[in-house]
């Protein structure tokens, strides 16, 4: 390997990593959206149990679900993502998307899997998608994050209970919503730089 590739190859490294942090600060968005909507899920599931309401929470995740997914389109369609970093993030969450779906709908939905676990399965799998956005943007606060969502889930799987659902909310505020507004100013910031 020449200099010149090693070069070459050290600014691709670069551009891809400068990509990857622009594209998890236009994930903002979807960190809001998929937090309001989990969180409404979480009420209703909350709201069904208590006895407030007749509404099964299959069929209020289902809702709740299928707005965060038109939510999800809107804003792709709004900003969309050309360079590879972008698409690396992508398919890091698309890939725990499809992994939830298929636990929720087939696991839950079939009756093979316990509802009351979904909350504990959701944030060990979104740790894992937050660790690997972070890593991949830089930003080593929101890669940090993880520790905390995987923490969380060892806490609703040592522990189940009602409780569950506040513990999960508040994780969505503290760890989901939060960090989506930051993520946001980030954007902000950057664009007025340049």
């Amino acid at each position: 390997m020449t200099s010149e590739d090693a070069q070459a190859n050290l600014a691709y490294i670069r551009q891809l990593m400068e990509d990857t942090r622009r594209a998890a600060c236009v994930g903002g968005g979807y960190f809001i959206v998929w937090g309001v909507a989990i969180g409404l899920g979480l009420i209703a599931t909350w709201a069904r149990i208590a006895d407030y309401w007749t509404v099964s929470p299959f069929a209020a995740w289902t809702v709740c679900l299928v707005a965060g997914g038109i939510g999800t389109f809107f804003l792709a369609r709004r900003e969309t993502v050309e360079a590879p970093g972008g698409r690396l993030i992508g398919m890091v969450w698309m890939s725990m998307g499809i992994g939830m779906l298929i636990i929720f709908f087939i696991g839950v939905g079939s009756g093979n899997l316990d509802g009351q676990h979904m909350s504990a399965l959701s944030s060990a799998l979104v740790g894992g998608a937050v660790f690997m956005t972070g890593t991949l943007a830089g930003l080593n606060w929101l890669r940090n994050l993880a520790f905390g969502w995987w923490a969380g889930a060892a806490v609703m799987f040592a522990w189940p209970g009602l409780y569950v659902l506040l513990l999960m909310g508040v994780m969505l505020l503290a760890l989901y919503v939060v960090p989506g507004v930051i993520l946001i100013r980030m954007k902000r910031a950057s664009r007025s730089a340049s």
